[in-house]
């Protein structure tokens, strides 16, 4: 291996870190160069791969997940399968976790990295949504391409919205808690794991920072190590990789994870109480998250046809009059609210714990004067042309309801049966 290994750094549309990325690279002993995500056939020829922090294709759907099912994760998978080390930071471990670059035995996508949330000791939520400071990570495995030879506690920045490691998955769970596919964990200044916020800076299970691949080769780390280079450790993971790479640790075969094979998630009857007030909100402007993940589904069935997004919203403790002359519900300037009739080619998709209908529901709540509940679900309107195979297809490569933060409902046709 020649002792200057090159690494590229693979910036896609809305990345915002990868001048910093490439220079942190650069001063930690690498040859890096950035390149575009529409530059596939410059992959194959680096030594590693870092995809950077930023928020690629406005993190429409989900994070991550359309930026994950662009063609050059196809020859990223390549790269990973034979040992090449990669790295997503922040945004790019959002496009890791949900690539299968990092499965469990399997399943290709074990993980989700969900809305942060802030909980205190006592278990009372006192923040969500994005949020940026400083914190402490310690290596739980030191045999990783970032974490060899580190048993410090390391300073770094967080700055994201959807960071916290999660899980549906019992195998999934068990390797977060155990620490068999964990790099690092956010910990107080003393190194003990933290429990509660704020040293646990958006909830992570176990107080997951950072997860592997179970080779070690394959990284996805929330904080960002290569901001701020005089004040940050971010400088210990970059040497890590470099040391890791000059040595040649890596296997010659990794496992990877095949979005192909995952398994249709199960898809629930929507039903609410008899009494509940369930409208549906759509957009009179340009809905561009609805054509980004349109333009992906079409991608990836190869054919053309339409897909809509709105939203669908299930109260109790309210009249629809009430909702609607609080002005929290929908904004008439650019939103229309009516009264939801279920559709045949309709996916609705409710997160695991849905922090922004809470906080409506906390609004609608005090602004009325009584309680209020609030179940929120989006919705993804598939046009005529779409059969039920092609439907099951996009929900089994993840791209709109990853099975690790939501679930899927349809609604039609026994909703009001």
């Amino acid at each position: 291996m020649k002792s200057t290994p090159s690494l590229a750094v693979i910036a896609f549309p809305g990345n915002n870190s990868e001048t910093e990325t490439a220079r942190a690279a650069q001063k930690n002993g690498f040859e890096a160069e950035i390149i575009r995500w529409n530059e596939v056939e410059k992959v194959g020829a680096f030594d590693a791969y870092i995809l950077p922090g930023g928020f690629s294709f406005e993190d429409r759907g989900r994070a991550g997940a359309i930026a994950a099912r662009e063609p050059i994760f196809k020859a990223l998978r390549a790269e990973a399968q034979h040992g090449k080390v990669i790295l997503g930071i922040c945004n790019g471990a959002q496009m890791m976790v949900e690539s299968g670059l990092i499965p469990i035995d399997s399943d290709p996508l074990p993980f989700a990295l969900a809305d942060n949330v802030r909980r205190d000791a006592s278990d009372h939520v006192v923040g969500t949504g994005y949020y940026n400071t400083w914190c402490a990570i310690k290596p739980e495995r030191t045999d990783t391409a970032f974490s060899g030879n580190t048993d410090a506690v390391l300073k770094v920045p967080v700055a994201h919205g959807e960071g916290r490691f999660t899980t549906r998955s019992k195998a999934a769970q068990t390797a977060l808690e155990s620490g068999s596919h964990v790099a690092y964990r956010y910990c107080d200044d003393t190194g003990e794991t933290a429990t509660t916020y704020p040293a646990n800076p958006n909830g992570a299970t176990a107080a997951v920072a950072m997860i592997v691949n179970k080779e070690g080769t394959v990284g996805a780390i929330m904080p960002h190590p290569e901001r701020f280079p005089l004040e940050c450790d971010g400088d210990q993971i970059f040497k890590a990789m470099h040391a890791w790479i000059t040595a040649e640790k890596s296997p010659s075969e990794v496992v990877i994870g095949d979005l192909s094979s995952q398994a249709l998630p199960e898809i629930k009857s929507f039903k609410v109480d008899s009494s509940a007030v369930v409208l549906e909100k759509t957009l009179i402007i340009t809905d561009n998250e609805g054509f980004s993940v349109s333009q992906a589904a079409r991608d990836l069935l190869g054919q053309d046809f339409s897909l809509d997004k709105s939203f669908v919203y299930a109260f109790t403790g309210a009249s629809e009059k009430e909702l609607t002359q609080t002005g929290l519900v929908a904004n008439p300037n650019k939103e229309t609210l009516v009264n939801f009739v279920p559709k045949s080619q309709q996916i609705l998709v409710e997160l695991f714990e849905d922090d922004p209908a809470l906080h409506l529901a906390d609004q609608l709540s005090e602004q009325l004067g009584k309680t209020v509940t609030v179940r929120r679900l989006k919705a993804w309107n598939f046009s005529d042309s779409v059969g039920t195979p092609e439907i099951e297809k996009i929900l089994k490569n993840g791209l709109i309801c990853n099975p690790n933060s939501g679930s899927a409902f349809m609604a039609y046709p026994d909703f009001n049966a």
